[in-house]
């Protein structure tokens, strides 16, 4: 049976289970899972990549930074850490980042779901324009049609040699930017089951193991992820179907949109991060969610499972768009945030995996009790249930966005 990761699930309230070293195995299986072609056809490496990391003359810093991310995907200190709600000056490391540089950095929680965000600054990308973003972070798939379209700078290597030397060996080689031209990751994580121990007792509702008991639960009391890829992904185990790309055809997809139909039908939403409101709300009582999220914002009696079927993995990269104002800016922040004690600093309290080598041995001496977290560090047993439904097709885009279209309406 599968246990929750910790009781409660909160940053504040951490289950001590996994080996250290399972934060290596976890990130060796999230590259070996995406070694297959990325979702684009007829490119595969970055448009102008090399293997020079040629210096592109004067730098300066400039700003403010215009930074956008995922919601509770940063470290928060003060009022707003104990809430799990960013405010401007709440994240250390940032704050130390400004005092540092001198400059400013206007952060914001703009991305709930990968294609809602880049359709606000797809316009311009296609028009060469700046998107008035200089740093944004986007999950492996998205971040591959960003590169292979041209819409990416190319990082000056010479501005991030923390990037460089402490980037986890098994995140290297992606097909889409083998030489890490156009992007470095910012975290790895699961996508699996999460709900509220509480509310589901006062409902006289058994707490969940598996992705299938969530169907038993009143389909106006969940939420479904916006991102296809995570439902239909989930919605393929709880079939019994591997969400391996290279296997699931058509009529599997369809089969997961027929399963989920009814609860359609019933009230199920998709949301992005908004799931993290509905749950303190209460609007939510079960979901799927990403693993950190809860840890790190969710309330005393929120839960993450990693479910009998398995749970879906992916890496999150930081990337700056074409004609970005701040670009030197935005590379101190990607070398900054890859030095090991900032690495630390920010996953103990995101309860991400982290791809900077040496984070590890950071965390252990920041917070014990954080460095034998399976959220952190996952343990073989969650290791052997991992799979990756990112690297679609061309082809099996189009169903599955289809697919999804028929069951959200958008």
């Amino acid at each position: 049976m599968t246990k929750p990761l910790a009781s409660p699930v909160s940053r504040r309230t951490i289950l001590k289970g996994a080996a250290l070293g399972g934060v290596a195995t976890f990130i060796a299986a999230c590259a070996g899972a995406r070694s297959s072609p990325a979702p684009t056809s007829g490119t595969t490496a970055a448009p102008g990549a090399s293997d020079a990391p040629a210096s592109e003359g004067p730098k300066e810093v400039t700003g403010p930074l215009m930074f956008a991310n995922w919601p509770a995907y940063i470290d928060l200190a003060g009022d707003a850490g104990e809430a799990g709600e960013y405010q401007p000056g709440s994240s250390p490391s940032l704050v130390d980042f400004e005092a540092e540089y001198g400059v400013q950095v206007d952060y914001q929680e703009k991305i709930g779901d990968n294609s809602t965000f880049v359709e606000t600054i797809k316009p311009a990308l296609v028009a060469g324009l700046a998107t008035g973003w200089d740093l944004m972070v986007l999950t492996d798939w998205m971040a591959s049609k960003i590169v292979t379209n041209g819409w990416a700078e190319k990082i000056d290597q010479t501005s991030v040699p923390n990037a460089v030397a402490n980037v986890a060996d098994s995140l290297k080689g992606y097909p889409w930017d083998p030489n890490m031209d156009y992007h470095y990751p910012w975290q790895s994580g699961m996508t699996g089951v999460g709900y509220n121990a509480k509310t589901l007792a006062d409902n006289g509702i058994a707490e969940p193991t598996k992705i299938a008991d969530l169907w038993a639960i009143p389909a106006d009391k969940l939420t479904f992820l916006s991102e296809a890829r995570d439902t239909f992904g989930l919605g393929l185990l709880k079939l019994g179907i591997d969400a391996n790309p290279e296997t699931v055809t058509d009529a599997d997809i369809e089969a997961v949109r027929a399963d989920i139909q009814p609860l359609v039908d019933g009230g199920l939403r998709f949301t992005g991060n908004e799931y993290l409101q509905d749950f303190a709300q209460k609007k939510v009582w079960a979901a799927f969610v990403w693993s950190g999220d809860l840890a790190s914002s969710g309330g005393e009696d929120d839960r993450f499972i990693v479910p009998e079927e398995g749970v879906l993995i992916w890496t999150d990269n930081m990337l700056i768009p074409k004609g970005a104002a701040n670009k030197y800016t935005a590379e101190l922040m990607m070398n900054y945030v890859f030095d090991p004690a900032i690495a630390a600093q920010i996953a103990a309290y995101i309860y991400y995996v982290s791809p900077v080598k040496g984070a590890d041995a950071e965390i252990a001496a920041l917070d014990p009790d954080a460095a034998t977290n399976p959220l952190l560090f996952p343990t073989p047993e969650m290791v052997e249930k991992m799979h990756s439904f990112q690297a679609l097709s061309e082809e099996q885009e189009v169903v599955l966005n289809e697919a999804y279209a028929s069951l959200s309406g958008l």
